[in-house]
This record gives C-alpha cells, sequence and structure tokens, in this order.
C-alpha cells in the first residue's frame, strides 16, 4: 500500500470527478443515499437510542457511497461479469460482508463525535448539544444564549478532524484489508499528509452548496414564491449531498492508487 502526496489542485479534480461519477450512474447513487438516509431515519425513530444507534452509520454511509463508486468504475472499464448485481445492491452487500467491522468502527466514531459535543457543551452548558441529538427549531432566542454560537463553532471545528480519522478507514479496512487500529491510523496519516488538496476540497464544495442552493433559492423565490422555493431545497440538498459523498470515491483512488478489482473469471 503506497500513499500519494498530492498537490492543492487534486482537492478541485475530486469534486469535479464526484460530478462525472454521479453523471456516469445517478440512479445508482441517489438510490443507494436516499435508502440509507431512510434507514437512518428509521433508526432515529426510535425512542431513547435512535439518535445514538444514527451515530454508529457515518463509516457504513461512506463504504457504501465507496463502494457505488468502485462498481460504477468497474462498470464503465468493462470489468464485471455479466450476473454482476447493479451497483446499489453491490454497496449493500459490501456493508452486510463487512458489517461487524464497521458496527466497531461506528461505535468508535460515536465516541469520538460524544468527546467533540462534550467540549462544544463546556461553552454553553450543552444548549447546542442537546438542539443536535434532539432535534427542534433554531430559534433567535437559542442563538443569543451565553456561549451557543462558541459552541456550535468549536464542535464544528473539532468535527473536521474526526472525519479525517474515519475519512479513509471504512475503505482501507475493506480493500486493503487492515486492522480496524491501522485503518484508523492511515487514514488519519493520510488526511493530514493531503491537508492542501482536502483544505481546496472543502473550500470548493462549501463554494458549490452555497452558490449553487443560493442561486435556486433566488430565482425559484423570484419567479415561484418563498414557499414553492423551500419546497425546491429539500430535493436540491440531497442531490448535491450525494454529489458529495460520490467524490468521496476519487479522493481514496487518488491517496491510496486504488483501482477497481477485476471481476474473477467465470471459467471452471
Amino acid at each position: 500500500m503506497k500513499l500519494n502526496i498530492l498537490p492543492a489542485r487534486a482537492g478541485y479534480l475530486w469534486v469535479k470527478s464526484g460530478f462525472s461519477l454521479f453523471a456516469y450512474k445517478p440512479a445508482a447513487f441517489i438510490g443507494f443515499f436516499t435508502s440509507f438516509m431512510l434507514m437512518l431515519i428509521l433508526l432515529g425513530s426510535i425512542p431513547y437510542v435512535g439518535s445514538y444507534l444514527s451515530m454508529l452509520a457515518f463509516p457504513a454511509l461512506t463504504l457504501g457511497m465507496m463502494a457505488v463508486g468502485n462498481e460504477c468504475v468497474k462498470l464503465k472499464n468493462s470489468i464485471v461479469l455479466p450476473m454482476t448485481p447493479p451497483p446499489m445492491l453491490m454497496a449493500w452487500l459490501t456493508i452486510r460482508r463487512a458489517f461487524k467491522a464497521l458496527v466497531y468502527m461506528g461505535i468508535w466514531f460515536a465516541f469520538g463525535f460524544a468527546l467533540v459535543l462534550l467540549m462544544g457543551a463546556l461553552l454553553d452548558d450543552g444548549e447546542f448539544a442537546k438542539l443536535y441529538m434532539q432535534g427542534g427549531g433554531l430559534s433567535q432566542e437559542i442563538v443569543q444564549k451565553e456561549g451557543f454560537l462558541n459552541a456550535a463553532l468549536l464542535t464544528t471545528l473539532l468535527y473536521f478532524p474526526l472525519v479525517g480519522i474515519f475519512w479513509f478507514a471504512p475503505a482501507l479496512m475493506n480493500w486493503k484489508q487492515l486492522p480496524l487500529s491501522k485503518s484508523l491510523f492511515f487514514s488519519a496519516y493520510a488526511v493530514y499528509k493531503n491537508w492542501r488538496a482536502f483544505g481546496v476540497y472543502v473550500l470548493v464544495w462549501s463554494g458549490v452548496f452555497a452558490i449553487i442552493s443560493g442561486s435556486v433559492l433566488f430565482l425559484a423565490g423570484t419567479l415561484l414564491g418563498g414557499p414553492t422555493a423551500g419546497l425546491l431545497l429539500m430535493p436540491l440538498l440531497v442531490t448535491l449531498s450525494t454529489i458529495f459523498m460520490a467524490s468521496t470515491f476519487p479522493t481514496f483512488v487518488d491517496c491510496f492508487q486504488h483501482q477497481a478489482p477485476k471481476a474473477p473469471s467465470n471459467q471452471p
């Protein structure tokens, strides 16, 4: 396993590759992402423990979306057997095969995220953490509470390195056969060594979300009215989030020289 140290421009290319992958098989990416989100909603509806169960799912979502990308690359390069299931189903099969390892990884992610929320809670007596875990509306009264904005900012800043630790870990565990500890270490190390590329990646995606959603809301609000514009925002955000997750696979390919494995021979 070799780690590539990439220039900052790679971050922009990852975003571009994400759009290209999505355009090749949009139904596969949207189908997996929406079905996974539906599963999270069902888990979140379980009383008392629902929100905590949802926190375990980040590694599975990451691996699933990368698996969809992996299958799309294999299809594009004609290296799959005729009877191979479609990419969306292959992603769920990948999650099922790695389920036990993903559960352990999810527990560690949930533990790390709980620590992030706890550190933020020290600044506002837990108001932001309570809002995040229990949901509810964001009112002006809540925002103006002492320490709330500082807690939100600190939580966000601490969340980025946590995600970096787990960014490649599910893929390394699945395709490189690394144990949990090594997967987390090499994931964190890869993101650290390529911080310039990931910095551009985050900035470009932030601009994409802001410009596209802002433009659509402005045009829809001007032409169709405010309520209709709000209805258009949700499918737009789901689509952009799906493309964002599709772009995670190019990051793995470039950083670790990953190649989609060839289809097994159907000869006896």
